[in-house]
């Protein structure tokens, strides 16, 4: 097993299983016909906080930083607002109700990015990426090994895929560590991962 400096970690929105199905089929349909496999190597999911290389240390103070925003979240409703597209990929936007930001989504990226800060390792190479652009949450469809050549193919073979449509509860969340043998290069291609924990939120801790 890798150590931790040569890990990243992840925090991430994981859909009911009405949402992550159909998508997982996708996925899986890219990769049997146009051969992309990075989306394939991830969960289901919409970055909260994408991946950062932490800190000589342990987890566990991470953890108790995600325990205690967690433990004082109220699920929230998340609706698809067309695909997100950009020179990385594919995927379905859920940063916006109608025009605006999801105010709820928002926060709870602001909270967490706020308690993580502390812990990135200050050669971390996910940084730039993830914190210097404007929060963007989507579920992902293709990306990083799609080329910008095949993006109106694939989307023309989306037209007729099973793409969720209809809002959802934000209720799952998991905290991850990835691995892989070339963090410099193409690194999904070589990708695993373990989940360290998962929350499951309920109305009534919030009683």
């Amino acid at each position: 097993m890798m150590d931790y400096l040569d890990s990243r970690f992840a925090i991430y929105l994981i859909p009911p299983y009405s949402v992550s199905c159909p998508v997982a089929e996708v996925h899986q349909m890219l990769r049997k016909q146009f051969g992309f496999v990075a989306a394939d190597q991830f969960q289901v999911h919409a970055t909260l906080k994408g991946f950062f290389k932490k800190i000589e240390g342990p987890v566990d103070p991470v953890t108790a930083h995600l325990d205690a925003i967690f433990s004082n979240l109220a699920p929230f409703p998340v609706h698809f607002n067309g695909f997100r597209i950009d020179d990385v990929g594919i995927g379905l936007n859920v940063v916006q109700i109608g025009d605006v930001p999801n105010p709820a989504m928002m926060a709870l990226r602001t909270q967490i990015v706020d308690v993580i800060r502390p812990f990135i390792a200050p050669d971390c190479d996910f940084v730039k990426e993830d914190l210097d652009s404007p929060f963007a949450a989507h579920i992902t469809l293709a990306f990083r090994d799609i080329p910008l050549s095949l993006y109106d193919d694939v989307l023309a073979y989306l037209e007729n895929a099973p793409l969720p449509t209809q809002p959802f509860t934000a209720k799952t969340f998991h905290f991850l560590q990835f691995f892989s043998n070339d963090w410099t290069g193409a690194w999904w291609e070589t990708l695993t991962w373990r989940l360290l924990k998962s929350w499951h939120i309920t109305e009534k801790q919030n009683d």
